[in-house]
């Protein structure tokens, strides 16, 4: 990704800054969808402050948290702390596939989740490869997105259009869906 948008995440995570609060509907609901067993491995891509990760650690995940950058990756470490070892976090720029490849094996992953992330990769279609690549069979890749369709116009590039989501969705062998709340972020289920 560009510099200056590197930059620009750098400030917004540095002073604190997050995106829609993860709070215990949306945690209920997952749980619901993923039916978790205690010690599966989860990879949250696109951390952010970790509050999604802290989530998947209270389903019983061993959570691995990875954000490109370093004030996201910072703030992790210092509010969860306490967590260690059911959340460890690392810094690591998902599009870069040769850095994804060297940094996390193959078939290690029960759950990988994007909340709130894929609408700002510029490799959607590689990002999904990266997954089924990372996650065990069996496993499932939650991602969590505002459909543009439902967003203003100035703010419909941050959501995926019907076509993003037919994409996203072909070549998984079970899909669901569910709402975060009515005409709200989608939360899309895929099973390897």
């Amino acid at each position: 990704m560009a510099t200056v948008e590197r930059e620009r995440w750098e400030g917004h995570f540095a002073v604190g800054h997050g995106f829609r609060r993860v709070d215990d509907d949306e945690t209920r609901l997952l749980a619901e969808h993923l039916n978790p067993s205690p010690g599966r491995r989860a990879l949250d891509v696109g951390c952010g402050l970790g509050g999604y990760a802290e989530a998947l650690a209270g389903l019983g995940y061993r959570t691995l948290a990875v954000d490109w950058a370093d004030a996201s990756v910072a703030a992790v470490r210092d509010r969860y702390a306490d967590v260690e070892p059911r959340i460890a976090v690392r810094r690591l720029d998902f599009e870069d596939d040769l850095a994804v490849r060297d940094q996390l094996p193959s078939n290690s992953f029960h759950l990988v989740t994007m909340r709130l992330v894929l609408a700002f990769l510029t490799d959607r279609s590689g990002a999904a490869e990266r997954v089924r690549r990372l996650l065990v069979p069996g496993g499932v890749w939650v991602v969590t997105t505002p459909l543009a369709a439902r967003l203003p116009d100035e703010r419909r590039s941050i959501g995926m259009t019907a076509q993003d989501v037919a994409d996203l969705i072909d070549g998984w062998d079970q899909g669901s869906w569910y709402d975060l709340e009515p005409g709200g972020v989608r939360c899309l289920v895929l099973r390897k």
